[in-house]
C-alpha cells in the first residue's frame, strides 16, 4: 500500500475542480474544435469515436440543443460507461439529470443513437469502477496523475476515497 499517491497537479480531474479560467477557456476552444472535427466525420474516420463520444443535452434551464464530447470506456460491466471528471458540477451531466427519463441521443463514431443513462450511486459500484480505471486503464497516468509501478496499491487511501466523492460514472444503455 502506499500513502504517497496525491491528486497530480496537472491531472484532469484537479485541472477541472480548481476551476481556473484559462483552463475552463482553453477546454471550451478544444471542445468546438473536437465538435467541430467529429461532426464533419473527420475525427471517427481515425477511430476517435470508439472513445470519444458526443452527447447531445437540452440545457435544463434554457431549454437549447447543448452537444459536448464525453470521454465513453466500456469497464468491467461490459456497459458503455461516461466517466465525469467534474462531478455533479458537469453542466452536460446536470441537463442529463434533468431530462425526462434520462433519455439522450449521442453519437459514437458515425452512428447517432436514442440512450438512457443512468447514474452509478452505488458506493461500491463506483468504488469497482474506479479501481478498473486505474488498474487496466492507461489513461489514469493523465486523467488521475497515476502511476501504477511508482504508486502501487492506492485503493485503500484517502487520496483515492477522496476521488471516488468527486467523480461519477453514468452508464449507459442503448434503445432500439
Amino acid at each position: 500500500m502506499s500513502g504517497t499517491f496525491k491528486l497530480g497537479k496537472n491531472s484532469i480531474v484537479a485541472r477541472h475542480h480548481k476551476g481556473k479560467k484559462i483552463f475552463r477557456f482553453s477546454t471550451r476552444i478544444m471542445n468546438g474544435a473536437f465538435i467541430f472535427l467529429y461532426r464533419i466525420y473527420l475525427l471517427p474516420l481515425f477511430g476517435i469515436g470508439r472513445s470519444m463520444v458526443l452527447v447531445h443535452t437540452i440545457g435544463s434551464k434554457t431549454g437549447k440543443k447543448r452537444t459536448t464530447p464525453v470521454l465513453a470506456l466500456q469497464f468491467y460491466t461490459g456497459k458503455l460507461t461516461f466517466y465525469v471528471a467534474r462531478g455533479r458540477k458537469a453542466h452536460w451531466l446536470k441537463n442529463i439529470l434533468a431530462a425526462e427519463n434520462q433519455i439522450i441521443k449521442i453519437q459514437k463514431g458515425f452512428k447517432r443513437k436514442k440512450v438512457k443513462a443512468i447514474l452509478v450511486k452505488d458506493k461500491e459500484e463506483k468504488y469497482n469502477h474506479l479501481k478498473y480505471y486505474f488498474e487496466e486503464l492507461k489513461e489514469a497516468k493523465y486523467i488521475f496523475g497515476y502511476d501504477k509501478q511508482k504508486h502501487g496499491d492506492v485503493f485503500s487511501t484517502n487520496e483515492f476515497n477522496k476521488i471516488l466523492e468527486m467523480i461519477e460514472f453514468l452508464q449507459i444503455e442503448f434503445i432500439d
